[in-house]
């Protein structure tokens, strides 16, 4: 079974049956399966990466605070 049946069988597991017919009787459907498997793929993709940047953001964000912290504490140092 190609990749992209899969994927759409498994997204609509009650309607197998019909799903295998369409997939061999209808290249309009194939190329359905072929754009659903994709955008799935890619948007599975690019939540991985968001993921990522998001944990990476909120670090930079923390060692900003962090950052800004020790920078007031160093100039309140200075004018006392």
């Amino acid at each position: 079974m190609r990749a992209e049946l899969i994927c759409i069988v498994e997204n609509f597991a009650s309607q197998k049956e019909i799903i295998k017919n369409l997939y061999e009787c209808s290249e309009e459907f194939r190329t359905l399966c072929r754009d659903y498997f994709h955008c799935v793929r890619t948007l599975e993709k690019w939540e991985a990466t968001m993921k990522t940047y998001t944990q990476r953001i909120e670090e930079f964000a923390e060692l900003k605070r962090i950052l800004e912290e020790k920078t007031l504490q160093y100039i309140n140092k200075k004018t006392i």
